[in-house]
Formats: C-alpha cells, structure tokens, sequence
C-alpha cells in the first residue's frame, strides 16, 4: 500500500514501530513514503514477511503486580498486562481474563491463501507505536474502468490489522484506492462485506479458521464495488449538478452569518468546483458521476481542514486519520453520502 494508504499509527500518537533498533516495516518493490523498512521484491509466505517486517515475536499476557516501597505485591485479581517475548516490553495492554493474545503468525498465516493463487501480493506490513497493533496488506489485481479509453485504474487492497493492547478487535478490511491520485475509497458497497472481525478470546483461533473456509469477501467486495463504479463512470454530470451536490452535501451558511463561516463555505465550494473541472486527477473521466465522487474524495482526502499535533506532520497526522478511519471501521458520512446521492439520482 502506498501514498494514500500510509499506516502510521493512531491518529493522536503514531510511529512505525523501532523497538529493537530497526524499524518494524516491510514494502513490496517500492519504499513507503516514510522511507523506513525493508524493502523486498517479493516475500511469497507470510512467515517471510514477518521476518523481514521484524514481526516475529509472540505476545505473553501476564499478571500484573502492584509496587510498594520496592517490593512486589500481590497479583490484582482478573487484570493482566500484554509483554512482547523478544524485548519484555510493555505493548499498552491492560486486560481480563477473556482476553486471549491472537499471536503475529498465527493471524497473518490467514493471508497465505489469498496470496497462494498468484494473482495476489504481499504489499506491506509492520508495527505501530511500540507493538500494540501489527498489519499486514495484500494486494489483489486492479480493477479499470473504460480500459479503451479512460483506462481509470483502482486498486485493491486487503489491510488485516491485530492488536496486541486490547483496544480492539482483529480486523480485515478492504480499501480501494484510485490510482492517479490515491484516493482512498473507504466505502461500503451494496450486497459485499468489506469489513471482517474477530475478538480477542478463546475462540479466536476456531474463527480464524471459519474465515479462512469462507473468505470470498474479497473477490465479492471487488465486484459490486467495480459494478457501482461503473455506473457511476457512465452516467454524465454538468457543473450545475455538481453544484447541486455540495449544496445537499454541506448546508450553506444562514443569511447574517459571520463573514469566517461564509468565506470557508465558499472557499471549500471553490476548491471542490477546481476539483471537478480542472484538476488534473480528473482528467480522463471529466464530466461524469465518477468524476464526482472522486473530486469529494479528494478534497476530504488531502484539503479539508484538521488540528495536527505538533509531534506530526500534517502529511504524517491525515494519513493516521485515514489509518485510524479504517481500522476502527468508522464511517465517512461525507463520502458516502455523496456516493448515495450519485448513485440514487
């Protein structure tokens, strides 16, 4: 996964992970654009990636012992700490008894079977903020709209996420991303699941099998998601619609606002109408719904307006929002509001 789909982290902290003194990042072909890692042209398993990705430690869940005038204490009853076996580190994790560690191996073996085919890469993979999440990506062949002419190529990704400090589920989830210029097309589609989870207990393991039996969400998500593309790409839209849209998209300021809150609306209405027009990213599918969405995408993508921490970039702090977006499944009411209403119309 490249520009659009940088993993650094959450979105307040974020670090590919150095731990042990080299950084916890593998790429397939191609540095990532934090240039931190291995580079590889090709890892085929996933227990090659582990290792290039320095993955290959497990997570030990232990009791916590409190600290009194220098001596330990008696272990709390039903809490216990998360510890990475390589360093004994710390991984961020308080949790319970039913919390049971998913280990790195175990969850990416998962992977093997869709790269097994041929068809499929290992792209990326690597850990954030000290170990407490690890993610590993695929790469499934790319769809292209109108390959005659506009030959508008979107690519598929598989992003499977695990965390090891108990702040949430496993996750597997796609993410298309337009090619040109890296949007990140984090919508759900009609009729396809894009996202697939699992909790961090006993029974981890047994789903882990289930998924690997019915895993066809991939090649169903890349169909459904290429069909409402399609319709999008064929059907025409004037700058007048497009106009129309924003207004249902972001409600213009009352009459007597002040003059900041008006002078925004109408700089965003600006930026989004270049966007449409004259952006170069629209270039060979100008005029279309297609061209919509992607002009809504990339304005959300890289210009509307966001706090940045000052440890970050804000390169660095839009690419964890857009990490962070994916990993926790949290919706975007504005793209998928706009592509609602452009399918709808």
């Amino acid at each position: 996964m490249r520009q659009s789909d940088v993993i650094t982290g959450r979105a307040d902290l974020g670090a590919i992970d150095n731990t042990t003194g080299e950084a916890a990042f593998y790429s397939h072909r191609e540095p990532a654009w934090h240039g931190l890692g291995t580079v590889a042209e090709e890892a085929m398993t996933s227990d090659e990636v582990l290792h290039l990705a320095h993955l290959d430690w497990q997570v030990e869940k232990l009791p916590i012992l409190p600290m009194n005038k220098g001596k330990l204490g008696k272990r709390i009853p039903g809490r216990f700490g998360t510890f990475r076996s390589d360093t004994g580190d710390w991984v961020g994790g308080l949790v319970g008894n039913t919390w049971t560690p998913i280990q790195n191996r175990e969850a990416f073996a998962f992977l093997d079977e869709l790269v097994g085919g041929g068809h499929v890469t290992y792209e990326t993979a690597g850990a954030l903020d000290g170990g407490r999440v690890v993610f590993m990506s695929t790469k499934s062949p790319s769809i292209v709209l109108d390959p005659q002419g506009a030959a508008d190529r979107i690519d598929l990704y598989t992003l499977f996420a695990n965390s090891h400090d108990g702040r949430s589920a496993a996750v597997a989830v796609e993410t298309p991303v337009r090619a040109v210029c890296t949007n990140t097309l984090d919508l759900a589609v009609k009729e396809a699941q894009r996202v697939w989870k699992i909790r961090h207990t006993k029974s981890a393991l047994t789903d882990l099998e289930e998924a690997r039996r019915t895993l066809g969400f991939t090649e169903q998500y890349a169909a459904a998601f290429e069909a409402e593309a399609t319709q999008l790409f064929q059907t025409a839209m004037t700058n007048q619609q497009f106009d129309d849209l924003i207004a249902q998209l972001w409600t213009a300021p009352a009459e007597g606002a002040r003059k900041n809150l008006v002078a925004a609306h109408e700089e965003r209405r600006d930026r989004l109408h270049h966007l449409f027009r004259e952006a170069e990213t629209q270039d060979n599918i100008r005029g279309t719904r297609w061209a919509a969405l992607q002009a809504i995408v990339e304005f959300d993508d890289y210009f509307r307006t966001v706090k940045v921490p000052e440890a970050l970039s804000e390169q660095e702090h839009r690419h964890n929002l857009a990490m962070t977006t994916l990993l926790h499944d949290q919706k975007n009411p504005v793209k998928d509001m706009a592509k609602a209403l452009l399918l709808a119309a």
